[in-house]
């Protein structure tokens, strides 16, 4: 039964993170990328400690999960989340997100290296097919992203950033409540990108598109669906199945994606976008199999 829980909150999260990523896309056109780092983290902060308010309170942690966490988050999302908005500028969402999939295969060996999590030959076959798919996506001129290299390897730093949060958070998860947890993660997350704004003067200027009323409410409304949804639902993810699990499953965020930035964002799917697309499912759908 909780792994059934951590199969769904993973696929929850892979769903709400679609969603943020596409109407990210939209905001990172006007907010700068560490200033949605910032914003993004300080309104997760409210909403998180009302929920723990809700829920009982604050779960003791220890020191050593405390600074697992604190690491955590300063490395997945301090610096991990600032790399995939430049990134997400740069590449668009359904590009971005779909060569972002390589991250999947990152923390997979990561956690082959790090936690001992085994994989399979089929998985090996599964991942190899997955990034074919990537690479499919990826390739080509893009004209409505000039800066695809800078974007390329801004991706390739958030994957290990976020990869080796993943394994962190992980380690640290087992005896902590997942919204404290969640908490502790974003807290150190928004403390290490507030100095930087304060050190650097940007602060004023991350908040200026903040101002309209209608940029306001779609970041706001981002925050809740990545707080309870994508941050909330990940680490409930990492509580009750392996990191390779739930990585494999966030996987399916493309799918999501590609259907979001149509509707959303009314951006046209290409053929070569479709076959990386199907080939990048495939994959998945091979790795799945591997871990009924």
């Amino acid at each position: 039964m909780l792994e059934w829980i951590g199969i769904i909150a993973a696929l929850g999260s892979a769903a709400s993170w679609a969603f943020a990523t596409v109407v990210f896309d939209r905001l990172g056109k006007i907010i700068p990328a560490a200033g949605m780092t910032f914003f993004k983290g300080l309104f997760s902060l409210v909403l998180m400690v009302a929920l723990i308010l809700a829920t009982g309170g604050f779960d003791h942690v220890t020191l050593r999960d405390f600074l697992f966490l604190a690491l955590s988050g300063i490395i997945g999302i301090a610096i991990g989340d600032t790399l995939f908005f430049r990134s997400l500028q740069d590449l668009g969402a359904k590009v971005q997100v779909l060569y972002f999939m390589l991250g999947q295969v990152v923390t997979m060996l990561l956690s082959f290296l790090l936690l001992g999590e085994m994989l399979t030959i089929t998985e090996y076959i599964g991942a190899t097919i997955l990034l074919i798919g990537i690479v499919v996506v990826t390739i080509g001129k893009q004209e409505d992203h000039p800066n695809k290299m800078r974007g390329i390897l801004g991706g390739f730093a958030s994957i290990l950033c976020f990869s080796l949060s993943s394994i962190l958070v992980k380690v640290s998860i087992a005896d902590v409540g997942v919204p404290t947890a969640t908490f502790w993660r974003m807290f150190f997350s928004t403390v290490s990108v507030m100095f930087v704004g304060f050190t650097s003067q940007r602060l004023r200027t991350w908040a200026t598109p903040l101002r309209q009323t209608k940029t306001l409410l779609l970041f706001l409304l981002n925050v809740v669906v990545i707080t309870y949804g994508g941050f909330l639902l990940s680490m409930l993810a990492f509580k009750h199945i392996t990191v390779s699990l739930a990585s494999i499953l966030s996987a399916t965020e493309p799918v999501f994606v590609l259907l979001l930035a149509f509707l959303i964002n009314h951006e046209r799917t290409t053929r070569r976008e479709l076959i990386g697309a199907v080939i990048t499912i495939a994959g998945l759908l091979i790795i799945l199999s591997a871990n009924k």
